[in-house]
C-alpha cells in the first residue's frame, strides 16, 4: 500500500519551489529587469500604439510575446539546463517571465491593479492555459465572463489562499518540477526546437486566456 504522506511531501516541496519562481519573476515584471521597463511602461506603450483599445493592444502584445517565447525557447534550450537552484529547463527563466509579463501588462489594459495578491494570483492561474478553467472553478469563478475589478475586490482572502495554492501545486508539474513531462526539452539541437516550438504554442494559449479571463469586449482604458 502506498503511504499518502510520503508521496505528497514532493509534491507539496514542488508547489512551494514553484511558487518561489513565481513570486521572483512577479518581482522583476512589476519593477523591471535587466533591459525590460516595468510592465506598467509595457502596457501603457501597447495602448498608445493601438489608440487605446485594450482588446487590440492585448492582441498585438500576445502575437509579439509569442515569436519572444519561440526564440527564447530554441536559444535557452539549446544549453541544457537552468542556473537555477533547481534542475528545470533553462527556458523557465526567461519564457516564464515573457510569459507573466504578458498577462501582468493584459491585467493592467483592463484597469486591474497588479500589485494586489488577488490580482496576482489571477495571473498565475492564467499561466495554467487551458487547464485555469478547473482552478478557477474550485473557487467559484466561472470562466470566460468578464473578472471585473468589483468581482476581484470581493475574492475572500480564503479563496485567494486556496487558488494560489492549486495554481502551485498545478504549475510545478507543468514546468516539471515534478515528473518528466519536460525530458525533451533537454536534449541539445533537437530539443531546442521542441522547446521553442512548445513555448511558443503555450504562449499563445495563455495569452488568450488572460484576455478572456480579464478584458471585455470593446474595452477602451486610457492610462
Amino acid at each position: 500500500m502506498t503511504d499518502a504522506t510520503s508521496t505528497s511531501v514532493p509534491q507539496v516541496a514542488a508547489a512551494s519551489t514553484a511558487q518561489r519562481i513565481l513570486d521572483d519573476t512577479y518581482g522583476k515584471v512589476l519593477n523591471g529587469f535587466g533591459i525590460f521597463a516595468p510592465v506598467e511602461d509595457l502596457a501603457r506603450e501597447y495602448l498608445e500604439d493601438n489608440d487605446h483599445n485594450a482588446r487590440r493592444a492585448a492582441h498585438d502584445l500576445v502575437r509579439w510575446q509569442t515569436a519572444k517565447s519561440a526564440t527564447s525557447g530554441f536559444v535557452t534550450n539549446l544549453g541544457g539546463v537552468a542556473t537555477l537552484p533547481i534542475s528545470i529547463p533553462a527556458n523557465i527563466s526567461s519564457v516564464l517571465y515573457f510569459q507573466v509579463r504578458m498577462i501582468a501588462a493584459i491585467a493592467i489594459m483592463a484597469g486591474h491593479d497588479v500589485a494586489s495578491d488577488k490580482v496576482r494570483t489571477l495571473i498565475f492561474a492564467s499561466l495554467l492555459g487551458s487547464a485555469a478553467t478547473d482552478a478557477l472553478k474550485d473557487v467559484g469563478i466561472k470562466f470566460g465572463e468578464h473578472l471585473a475589478r468589483s468581482a476581484v475586490n470581493k475574492m475572500s482572502e480564503a479563496a485567494v489562499k486556496k487558488l494560489a495554492g492549486g495554481v502551485a501545486t498545478r504549475l510545478a508539474g507543468k514546468i516539471g518540477l515534478v515528473g518528466t513531462t519536460q525530458l525533451a526539452k533537454l536534449v541539445p539541437i533537437a530539443g531546442g526546437i521542441v522547446g521553442g516550438a512548445i513555448d511558443a504554442a503555450s504562449t499563445k494559449t495563455i495569452g488568450a486566456v488572460a484576455i478572456k479571463l480579464f478584458l471585455p469586449e470593446d474595452n477602451q482604458l486610457t492610462l
